[in-house]
């Protein structure tokens, strides 16, 4: 499937406060139902088996996290088993952000970190709104930007364009809000393959990248930051 780059309303909030207030719900609802947050349990487990985590206080920051819901599984998934974890959800839009979890606004390419001040980063069906053009490395400079700031490990799960899934977010629509009719299909259209995501990730600087195949037409990027290098080997 050729990529096609576009525009996404939940983006820029537009549409009324009850339209993103559904979209957002959508969005929970895609995570939960078509394996958002069961890929990340395999991402996780994969991570975990590469690089084991000490039982220490660890601290997470999601990037693009939007209401943090996703955030939320995934350190209870941690914590049940026996990690300590203190997650940060991040989105430059306060309207996204949910009002139950710790949660801060500002620019993914200008994280407000010090460098290698954080455990752990993870963004969810984040990254496929990023594309290097050229003369502009927006993507590459946000994965390098994830990477400054994590000790430990840079963690992705995003979609795989393909026309399965393509098909399917479009047979779905009926059922979905205005802003994800309009938005499911193009994530799918501007999503990564397997192939680009490895291209993107290799010019990361990380020490090491894994890209898996997760179900439900995901993939997932582990990125290892130079630091953390022979504790991933």
């Amino acid at each position: 499937m050729r990529l096609r780059l576009a525009h996404e309303l939940l983006d820029d909030d537009e549409g009324t406060p009850a339209e993103i207030e559904r979209g957002l719900g959508d969005l929970w609802w895609i995570n939960r139902h078509l394996g958002g947050v069961s890929s990340w349990r395999r991402l996780w487990t994969r991570f975990l088996g590469v690089s084991p985590l000490p039982a220490e206080p660890l601290t997470l920051l999601d990037v693009g996290a939007g209401t943090g819901q996703v955030m939320e599984a995934n350190t209870a998934w941690l914590r049940h088993r026996g990690l300590t974890v203190t997650a940060v959800a991040l989105d430059r839009r306060l309207t996204h952000l949910g009002v139950d979890v710790p949660a801060l606004a500002a620019d993914a390419n200008r994280l407000p970190f010090a460098d290698a001040s954080l455990d752990l980063v993870t963004c969810n069906l984040f990254l496929h709104h990023f594309h290097d053009q050229p003369g502009e490395p927006v993507a590459s400079r946000l994965l390098q930007e994830m990477l400054r700031v994590a000790r430990r490990g840079v963690l992705i799960n995003d979609l795989e364009r393909s026309w399965w899934p393509y098909l399917a977010i479009r047979a779905m629509s009926p059922g979905f809000s205005r802003l994800t009719r309009h938005d499911g299909p193009r994530s799918v259209a501007q999503a990564y393959t397997r192939r680009e995501l490895e291209v993107l990730a290799g010019g990361s600087g990380a020490a090491r990248f894994e890209v898996l195949r997760l179900p439900r037409y995901r993939l997932g990027l582990i990125l290892w930051p130079p630091e953390a290098q022979h504790a991933a080997l």
